[in-house]
């Protein structure tokens, strides 16, 4: 199963954090930064992030987070939020794995169920990544994360490059 947890710390080194949270198959999302002043003093740059990781390797994160000066909290999520920001894992995947430019039919095609979010397992009204699929990645496309494009009376999505 997945966690839903917050990084806030510097941004120095954060790069870092972030690889380690792809290499054990989880997903930064939704990078907020921020400056601290004190009056007209510029003290720090600061970054909190959202993250979705394996609960088994929470503690890894965790002491990378020591290492680079971060907390993590847990994020107190609704249900209904929760879902939704695990079928973001599942899009992401897929998309990730492909590398290209796809339609929601091709995307929901390569889907396995059960997905990695596992919410047809773990949820009492049995949702799916694909019940709300169109919508996800229409908010992901809100994050940049993913891209999208209209061509040939079709809508193509891919994950968005940030080099």
């Amino acid at each position: 199963m997945y966690e839903i947890i917050l990084f806030s710390g510097g941004v120095y080194r954060f790069d870092e954090l972030a690889e380690i949270v792809e290499d054990v198959g989880g997903l930064v999302l939704r990078k907020d930064y921020f400056h601290i002043s004190r009056g007209q003093s510029y003290l720090s740059e600061e970054v909190q992030v959202m993250l979705i990781i394996p609960e088994e390797d929470k503690l890894i994160i965790e002491s990378v987070s020591q290492d680079i000066k971060g907390i993590i909290s847990k994020l107190d999520l609704e249900n209904s939020e929760r879902n939704i920001i695990l079928t973001y894992l599942s899009i992401y995947n897929v998309l990730s794995q492909t590398n290209t430019w796809m339609t929601i039919n091709e995307i929901e095609d390569l889907i396995e169920c059960p997905c990695q979010a596992q919410l047809c397992q773990n949820s009492e009204n049995k949702n799916c990544v694909l019940d709300e699929l169109e919508e996800s990645l229409n908010k992901l496309c809100l994050q940049n994360i993913v891209e999208s494009r209209n061509g040939d009376n079709r809508i193509e999505f891919r994950l968005k490059d940030n080099n």
